[in-house]
């Protein structure tokens, strides 16, 4: 067998094959093996009909023609595509085979692979160093949400206000039916929360321990199928009104809502934790601004089958994540006034994005020699391995060889970034331009 390789386009390739009469034999052999089984003789048993009993009945053409396209094309597609060292991405289109019987067996085949790219250089790329300063304002921040936690509810004889909390006895009615997802018991309600329907909030303010209420509000979408939309009747008793009081901020405070016994040690193990999710913060800012500087400078053509598999990655994704929240893609699109197809472009966009930083990563990968090790993919599993609570083996196994791959390529683009990073040029942002940590 013989085989050569010619660029077609940037993402795509040919293979052109050559296959010999003396190599094309054993494919017409399995085939007529394969047909002796299949065809119905009289007089023969199956997987006992002689080839020219086959080839009286089917014709030798037709047999030939079933052994090139089943057995021979297959066979020899496979060896001349690791001959040549290529990964196809895309299912192959075979040209119709120039074939004539007794002589050589000519066919080509065009398929997706990733392009090969000259980079533009990777190391210096200029980026503006991000700044996340750590104030006093985010400690009290964190004190005050801590203090909120362990705050405790009081009874009040005063009206309910907002942030107050009502003890009430819930019950909704349509018409005269009760709905029992809405009727709730001893249920404490934090006015203002908007966490049920805004007229409650409305209706509660104000209102002492002993009132009664009745009104009516139309349920939201949201509420669910076959309660969206919905005119309810509620009726509320206020048994109880409460209001939050919160400690005094000292040692006594500090010792009750952590392990420290001072409010000065709580202080500084707060700044140490906003210190260090600022530090992991400023680092993942500084990966994106590298990578996305760099993409911006580089052409990339990109393989559509690997955008549209991206693309079908990130589509269920996102109507998981719709699903997740109740919600679906008409309901999402009527939220943020855009179409379907604003949705799918955006998408597209995403995808050609996505593939375009792993074919940037890859290329810088390959150019520095960097590998992923034995020892970091089983790390990588391992770590899988115990969010999931089960064994690296059977992980390993569940994964298959296909994913561990995947792995391997993560873990590989990491480094390639890492580097990129590393070796990157870092200028200080203007003056006012300093961003705050997200708390």
């Amino acid at each position: 067998m013989r085989s050569t390789l010619e660029s077609v386009e940037p993402t795509k390739v040919r293979i052109n094959v050559v296959v010999e009469p003396d190599e094309l034999r054993p494919a017409i052999d399995r085939t007529t093996r394969r047909l002796s089984r299949e065809v119905r003789v009289p007089g023969f048993r199956k997987g006992k009909v002689p080839r020219q009993v086959i080839e009286a009945r089917i014709g030798r053409e037709a047999l030939l023609a079933e052994a090139i396209e089943q057995e021979a094309v297959p066979e020899f597609y496979a060896k001349a595509i690791e001959e040549l060292g290529v990964t196809p991405l895309s299912r192959a289109q075979v040209e119709p085979p120039d074939y004539t019987d007794g002589e050589a067996l000519e066919f080509s085949a065009t398929f997706e692979v990733k392009p090969e790219l000259e980079l533009p250089p990777y190391r210096g790329v200029e980026v503006e160093r991000p700044e996340l300063e750590v104030t006093d304002e985010h400690v009290d921040a964190q004190l005050e949400r801590l203090r909120d936690r362990v705050a405790q509810l009081e009874v009040i004889g005063r009206p309910l206000a907002k942030d107050d909390f009502a003890q009430i006895d819930l019950r909704a009615t349509h018409h005269t039916e009760e709905i029992p997802e809405l009727t709730r018991t001893d249920f404490l309600y934090e006015v203002g929360s908007g966490t049920a329907v805004p007229e409650l909030d409305t209706e509660l303010e104000g209102k002492r321990k002993g009132d009664i209420l009745k009104f009516n509000a139309t349920l939201p979408e949201e509420a669910g199928e076959g309660l969206g939309g919905r005119e309810v009747t509620f009726q509320v008793l206020v048994k109880e009104a409460k209001a939050k009081v919160l400690p005094k901020l000292d040692d006594d405070f500090a010792q009750e809502a952590s392990e420290f016994d001072t409010l000065d040690e709580l202080k500084a193990d707060l700044r140490q934790r906003l210190e260090g999710a600022a530090e992991a913060q400023r680092a993942s800012e500084l990966e994106t601004r590298v990578l996305q500087t760099y993409l911006d400078q580089v052409e990339v053509p990109l393989p559509e089958s690997m955008v549209h598999d991206e693309l079908h990655y990130r589509a269920n994704r996102f109507a998981q994540q719709l699903g997740r929240m109740g919600a679906n893609l008409e309901q999402y699109l009527e939220a943020i006034g855009q179409t379907s197809d604003d949705v799918e472009a955006d998408l597209r966009a995403q995808s050609e994005r996505a593939v375009k930083a792993q074919l940037v990563l890859e290329a810088v990968a390959k150019a520095e020699g960097l590998e992923a090790t034995d020892e970091e993919v089983d790390a990588e599993l391992r770590r899988q391995a115990q969010q999931v609570g089960r064994s690296p083996e059977e992980v390993r196994k569940a994964l298959g060889d296909g994913r561990v791959g995947v792995i391997a390529g993560d873990i590989l683009r990491s480094k390639a970034l890492a580097f990129m990073v590393e070796h990157a040029e870092q200028r200080d942002p203007a003056p006012d331009d300093a961003s705050e940590p997200k708390e």
